[in-house]
C-alpha cells in the first residue's frame, strides 16, 4: 500500500495486486520448480494470467513476449503438483488458500451461510475413475459434469467463499454437507442460519438436519412438482402463510417438515404480471417473517452469484484431469476472495457500524486488468505477429 506525501490518499497498484495473488498461491500449493530458466513464480504467473482472461495456459502464455513456454508450464503443473498430490490434499490446499486473506470478524462469529453446487460441463470420458463425473440435467450439450460445492458468507454485501469440496458421482448430499460444515467448524465460523440450494431439497438432507442439527435454522427452497397435487397444491390463496408438508421417497422414506409459502405480486416487473409463489422448507427455530426469508434467500442466490464471479476468473482446459480442474476452480475462488479483501483493506474508510467500502472504485474487471498489466510489465506483451513472405511449401521448391 502506498500513501502519497502530498495528498491524504492510499494507492493500490497492479504490482501489489499481482504480488499478493501469486504469493498466496505459492504459499499454499506444494509446487516447487527447480528448472534452470523457469521459477515457481513463473508457473503461477501464467496460471494467474490464464485465470484473469478465462483462457487456457496456451493462450495466456502466447500473449506474453517473454513468458515460459506453455508446454513447460503444463508439464510442471502436472508432474510437480497434480500427479503427486491426492485430490484430498489438493482440496485441502485450495481451502487453505481461500481463507488466506479474510476481512476481520469472519472467524469466531455467527453468520448466515449459503451452500451451493455448481456443475461445470464436461465432454468426454473420465480420466481414471468413472466416479470423477457426476450426472445431472442436460446443459451445454452434455449430462456429464465436474461438480463442486461451496459454503460462503455474505458480509456487508461482499461474498466470501469459506469452503470448497469436489463432489464425485457416489457422494451423497449429506456427505457433501458434512464436509463443508466440518470445514466451517475448523475455521471457527458459527452458523446463524444456513441457506441451501434447491439441489438439497430431498428426504435424506431434511432427515439429517432434523436428527443431527435440530436447533440450526435451515432454509431450502421447495421444488414445485405435480399439476394440481404434490407441492403445487401449496400454491393457493392470496397471502403468504406457513404450513407443513410431507415428502415421500420410495428409497428414503417419509419426511414431514414446516413450509413457508410466499405470495408475491409482480405488478409488471420484468415483464411479468400476476401472482408468483415461492415455497421454502423451514427447519429449526425460524422466526423471521416470510417476507424477510424471501428477501434474504434472493440476496444469497442473486444474479452476482459466487459461481458467476468464479467463472469470470477461471482458467480453461481441455484436460481430463480432475485434479487440474479442481485446481483451476480453487484458484478462481481464491482470486475472488483476494479481490474482496483488497476492497475492504485498501478502498474503505472506518466508520461507526463498519467500514465504508468504496466498491465502485475496484470492480472485478479492474482487478483482472491489474493482474494482466503487472504480468505484462514482467514479461512484455506480444504486440505483433509475422508471416514469412514465402509459404513453407514454396520454400521447399
Amino acid at each position: 500500500m502506498h500513501q502519497s506525501h502530498h495528498q491524504n490518499t492510499i494507492e493500490l497498484t497492479s504490482g501489489q495486486v499481482r504480488t499478493m495473488t501469486v504469493e498466496t498461491l505459492m504459499e499454499h500449493f506444494n509446487l516447487v520448480v527447480k528448472g534452470y530458466k523457469v521459477r515457481t513464480e513463473d508457473i503461477w504467473n501464467i496460471v494467474v494470467a490464464a485465470s484473469a482472461q478465462g483462457q487456457t495456459i496456451e493462450s495466456a502464455a502466447n500473449q506474453l513476449e517473454k513468458a515460459p513456454d506453455p508446454s513447460t508450464v503444463r508439464l510442471y503443473l502436472r508432474s510437480e503438483l497434480i500427479d503427486v498430490t491426492t485430490l484430498q490434499a489438493l482440496e485441502a490446499a485450495c481451502n487453505a488458500a481461500l481463507v488466506a486473506h479474510l476481512p476481520p470478524h469472519i472467524r469466531g462469529r455467527r453468520h448466515k451461510v449459503a451452500i451451493d453446487l455448481t456443475f461445470i460441463p464436461y465432454h468426454g470420458q473420465a480420466a481414471k475413475d468413472p466416479n470423477e463425473i457426476r450426472r445431472s440435467r442436460a446443459k451445454s450439450g452434455t449430462t456429464h459434469f465436474h461438480c463442486y460445492a461451496t459454503a460462503y458468507v455474505i458480509k456487508k454485501n461482499k461474498r466470501i467463499t469459506l469452503a470448497l469440496t469436489y463432489v464425485q458421482a457416489d457422494d451423497t448430499l449429506v456427505e457433501v454437507l458434512e464436509r463443508l460444515l466440518s470445514r466451517l467448524k475448523a475455521l471457527d465460523v458459527r452458523l446463524k442460519r444456513l441457506y441451501l440450494d434447491k439441489q438439497f431439497y430431498c428426504v435424506p438432507v431434511i432427515h439429517y438436519f432434523q436428527s443431527r442439527h435440530p436447533a440450526l435454522e435451515v432454509i431450502i427452497p421447495v421444488i414445485i412438482r405435480g399439476k394440481q397435487g404434490g407441492t403445487r397444491a401449496l400454491l393457493r390463496g392470496s397471502k403468504s402463510y406457513r404450513t407443513s408438508y410431507t415428502m415421500r421417497s420410495p428409497q428414503y422414506g417419509v419426511a414431514t417438515f414446516p413450509v413457508g409459502v410466499v405470495c408475491k405480486y409482480s405488478k409488471g416487473r420484468y415483464g411479468r404480471h400476476g401472482v408468483e409463489w415461492f415455497a421454502y422448507v423451514l427447519l429449526g427455530p425460524v422466526r423471521s417473517s416470510l417476507h424477510q426469508i424471501y428477501q434474504e434467500y434472493r440476496l444469497r442466490f442473486g444474479i452476482e452469484s459466487t459461481y458467476r464471479l468464479m467463472n469470470r476468473v477461471r482458467a480453461r482446459t481441455s484436460s481430463r484431469s480432475p485434479g487440474l480442474r479442481l485446481l483451476y476452480v480453487g484458484v478462481a475462488l481464491t482470486l475472488v476472495n483476494i479481490w474482496v479483501y483488497l476492497k475492504w483493506a485498501y478502498l474503505s474508510w472506518p466508520r461507526r457500524g463498519g467500514r465504508d467500502v468504496q466498491a465502485q472504485l475496484f470492480p472485478l474487471s479492474m482487478f483482472k486488468q491489474f493482474l494482466l498489466e503487472a504480468l505484462k510489465d514482467i514479461y512484455g506483451a506480444v504486440c505483433s505477429v509475422s508471416l514469412p513472405r514465402a509459404s513453407p511449401a514454396m520454400a521447399r521448391i
